[in-house]
């Protein structure tokens, strides 16, 4: 069966029939409560390839990776058991799980939910699925020296809400354990309002968010509107702080002034926004985009350090490159 490799398919995005699942994510799995379709070539769609509650055979992953598959796809109306299975088979593991697959399992998880939520009209539910979410990542990753590069090494980087959601939260809670910014009553805040940094992109149309060529002035401008349409949407909601609002409302303000979508500087925004543009950069450009390459993890760090006093606040860049480096 001739397949497509990841550098074929450049990018499969999650869809409303099928959700992709890194190759390696099965390797503890007996059996699976769904169905595996692989994309071959020739076709348009995944197609059946290992009948769900059959026996995976550790040779088939392997010989999978050989060929230069690196992922398989799952139907969306069977990705919530499959996703469940996953995280109970790490629960009962008796060999300790290392942070990186955990985290890269509980992303895994909270796709479905994210996606649907990010699609609604209606923020309630969004908001409920990043206190959920928030909830989970500070459990894991608060008080045990979780390094960024444990997750980068298994985290989603494709085009998709919720991979780069819950990267940007997850790196910008241990920068800010490191920085030492929240009490400890403060983390899940924190990393609530990281799950909601781009909701007012729920408000850009589709093809302005996918466009693969470059912006019009005019597109640009409705692109920077997202921060502001993210505030407003939460401003008059109870559960949300002042901190949270501004990490929504900052997360694109500059350090020199030059950013969107007021133009504040230095200490005039505030300190989880500045520490939210680092690591929302750091992702951006080592993730999927549909009308660019993603850079490496160093090439990210170097332009995040070129631009250290004028895009980005020093002080954040000197943590992120010491928090890396430890990796």
């Amino acid at each position: 069966m001739p397949v497509q490799s990841t550098a074929d398919i450049k990018g499969v995005q999650a869809t409303s029939r099928f959700m992709p699942v890194q190759l390696h994510m099965l390797r503890r799995l007996s059996r699976t409560p769904a169905d595996l379709c692989l994309l071959t070539k020739g076709e348009a769609e995944p197609i059946l390839y290992h009948r769900a509650g059959f026996p995976i055979d550790p040779g088939q992953l392997e010989r999978l990776a050989e060929s230069g598959v690196q992922q398989i796809y799952v139907r969306t109306d069977q990705f919530q058991d499959f996703a469940q299975c996953l995280l109970e088979t790490l629960d009962a593991s008796v060999d300790p799980v290392p942070p990186g697959e955990r985290y890269a399992a509980l992303q895994l998880a909270m796709a479905v939910e994210i996606e649907h939520a990010a699609r609604l009209m209606d923020c309630g539910p969004y908001v409920a699925v990043a206190e959920k979410l928030g909830r989970e990542l500070t459990t894991l990753l608060i008080g045990n020296n979780v390094l960024p590069q444990d997750l980068y090494c298994l985290a989603r980087h494709d085009f998709n809400t919720f991979s780069h959601v819950t990267n940007v939260a997850s790196y910008g809670v241990i920068l800010g354990e490191r920085l030492g910014l929240c009490d400890a009553s403060e983390y899940e805040l924190l990393t609530r309002a990281a799950i909601l940094h781009d909701i007012g992109k729920r408000f850009i149309p589709a093809s302005i968010l996918s466009k693969p060529a470059k912006l019009t002035p005019e597109e640009r401008a409705i692109i920077e509107t997202h921060p502001q349409r993210g505030y407003e949407e939460l401003v008059s909601r109870d559960d949300m702080n002042e901190a949270q609002l501004m990490a929504v409302y900052q997360h694109h303000e500059r350090y020199d002034g030059k950013g969107y979508p007021v133009g504040f500087a230095g200490e005039e925004i505030h300190p989880w926004a500045r520490m939210l543009a680092v690591v929302d950069v750091f992702d951006a450009m080592t993730g999927i985009r549909p009308y660019r390459r993603p850079c490496s993890a160093q090439d990210a760090l170097d332009y995040i350090n070129k631009n250290a006093g004028t895009h980005f606040d020093p002080e954040m860049v000197a943590c992120w490159n010491s928090t890396m480096a430890k990796s």
